[in-house]
């Protein structure tokens, strides 16, 4: 699910007047009948494509709608529509948005009108969009023809209005976040598009709203919270990135998606006219990567190699501070900087971004580097590394030496325990070339417990300096003090060392206070960063340098 508080906050923060009075009555209507459907039962709907928007308007039993709805929000959508193809134009992709059922005259947008067989305190904000999707679901069940995409905005008319005519309160009623290719918004009266720029109580809340709206479509249509580039800030055809706090600028001031938005939405199921099947399942792998800092450039390089089954249009690189605006932790995401590449030939990428653009340097804040994989059936595969800053300078630790050993042909001649049912923890997953698999040690009954390892087999003596150690980012339970045995024989193991690796995803390297020469090693886990008992390392090898 996407964060969901990003309307109480980012709404909050924009604009104060959008907090609820005291004492303040929700609006009320009677049992619901078909008869509020304001929507032409004669007009035809068409589209020119197979996969389209499901617009869905949901009615709570209990709440009457806000008048005019069907031509207001036909109005923004078709804004919306268009503001969505404009920013694909300027990165590349023309004539290229999101598909709609609209009339002849394309004035008019189909609205798939539900009316909730509950009442409002069914469906809040907090906890109530799975009970809306379960009857949305129900109901395209009955009626499969009206579905004609896997993508849905659904709007509920607001709950509690403040006395301005605006909606307020922490509690403002309806679900307002994306959660997977679904997206909740709401609707009120002065949702308008006569709103659009104006900077007076209605205008603001309408900046806010609106502004939500065609953010948490984005997240409904795959995209994550990333923020503008500090270069982009003042360029007027950039500004403010949607994904980051677009809600609170769109229609009033410069307001674009990023090249990576674009990138996905790109190979988006209902921003294109083909009919194919989108968002089937792809193997696409990481499997090798190289980072560095480039002094001369100010710029951190990465570049690498994978493999799919599929065809990559894109890959994306997330580069996500671990704190937010005000310091913390919380809804860090939201100021990832971004930067996109094309695939070089079928099998490798290369980017360089110049750490100017990245607004958090000091010293110790973590970063996470999310490397993204865009097919063209719109699926999407992730990688995550980490790195810090150290005196305004990138600490990248992770990427494979220019040294290292390929371990392709190298085997597990022996392993303490691994597990194989419920996960595919297999030993030999330590050196498939994989980061996105793992050896995991047995956590299903009975649990094995520390110390683990696993033995491998390099098939002839080979000089080294140290290992390069991936772990992924998916487990939390980190490895932490590891040792490393060699032998020539198999049977008789000298220790390398004792070593405490970093809790971090991604690979890091491990260096031996001399070079060894053998053909066999092991690596025995002893603990692990959150005390458990579990051991899962996705890759390792061995450099020599």
């Amino acid at each position: 699910m996407k964060t969901i508080l990003i309307y109480v906050s980012l709404a909050m923060f924009f604009f104060s007047s959008c907090k609820k009075n005291d004492g303040e009555e929700p609006v009320l209507r009677p049992s619901t009948t078909q008869s509020v459907i304001q929507q032409d039962s004669l007009v035809t709907y068409t589209s020119d494509r197979k996969y389209n928007l499901n617009v869905i308007y949901f009615i709570p039993s209990d709440v009457i709608p806000p008048a005019n709805y069907q031509k207001r929000l036909s109005e923004l959508l078709l804004w919306g529509q268009n503001w969505y193809k404009e920013q694909m134009a300027l990165n590349g992709y023309p004539n290229k948005t999101f598909g709609l059922y609209t009339n002849a005259a394309k004035t008019d947008v189909r609205l798939i009108v539900i009316n909730g067989t509950k009442g409002k305190a069914n469906y809040q904000y907090n906890g109530g969009a799975g009970n809306v999707m379960s009857e949305i679901n129900s109901y395209f069940s009955a009626n499969p023809s009206l579905k004609s995409g896997d993508h849905n905005l659904i709007i509920i008319p607001s709950y509690f209005m403040k006395a301005d005519g605006t909606p307020g309160g922490g509690s403002f009623g309806p679900p307002f976040y994306g959660n997977g290719k679904s997206c909740f918004a709401l609707d009120y009266l002065d949702l308008d598009i006569k709103h659009l720029g104006k900077s007076d109580v209605l205008g603001n809340a309408f900046s806010v709203w609106f502004g939500g709206m065609i953010h948490e479509l984005g997240h409904g249509l795959n995209l994550d919270h990333n923020c503008q580039k500090v270069s982009e800030n003042n360029d007027p055809l950039k500004g403010m990135s949607l994904m980051y706090a677009g809600n609170g600028t769109l229609g009033k001031s410069p307001t674009f998606l990023t090249a990576a938005d674009c990138a996905i939405l790109n190979a988006n199921q209902i921003f294109n006219t083909d009919t194919k099947v989108y968002y089937g399942s792809v193997n696409t792998t990481l499997k090798k990567i190289y980072a560095r800092y480039d002094a001369a450039k100010q710029s951190i390089i990465v570049s690498g190699k994978f493999s799919t089954n599929g065809k990559v249009t894109s890959i994306l690189y997330y580069n996500d501070p671990n704190v937010d605006n005000e310091g913390t932790g919380v809804n860090k995401d939201y100021n990832a900087i971004t930067w996109e590449s094309k695939a070089i030939g079928v099998d490798s990428f290369y980017v360089e971004m110049p750490i100017a653009e990245l607004q958090y340097k000091t010293d110790g804040i973590p970063y996470e580097l999310k490397i993204k994989f865009v097919n063209d059936n719109g699926n999407i595969t992730e990688n995550v590394f980490s790195y810090t800053f150290n005196a305004g300078i990138p600490v990248i630790e992770f990427g494979l030496k220019a040294s290292q050993y390929n371990n392709s042909t190298w085997s597990v001649i022996g392993f303490s325990s691994n597990q194989t049912s419920g996960d595919d923890g297999k030993a030999i997953n330590i050196i498939d070339g994989n980061f996105q698999s793992s050896w995991i040690s047995r956590w299903s009954d009975p649990v094995a417990v520390p110390p683990h390892f696993v033995a491998i087999d390099m098939k002839s003596p080979l000089p080294f300096t140290g290992f390069t150690i991936a772990m992924e980012s998916r487990y939390g339970a980190k490895c932490k003090d590891i040792e490393i045995q060699t032998s020539m024989d198999g049977l008789t193991w000298q220790s390398a060392g004792n070593f405490t690796l970093k809790a971090i995803a991604g690979p890091q390297h491990v260096y031996l206070s001399s070079q060894k020469t053998a053909r066999y090693f092991k690596i025995i886990v002893l603990s692990s960063y959150n005390g458990g008992n579990a051991a899962n390392i996705a890759e390792i090898t061995a450099f020599n340098e």
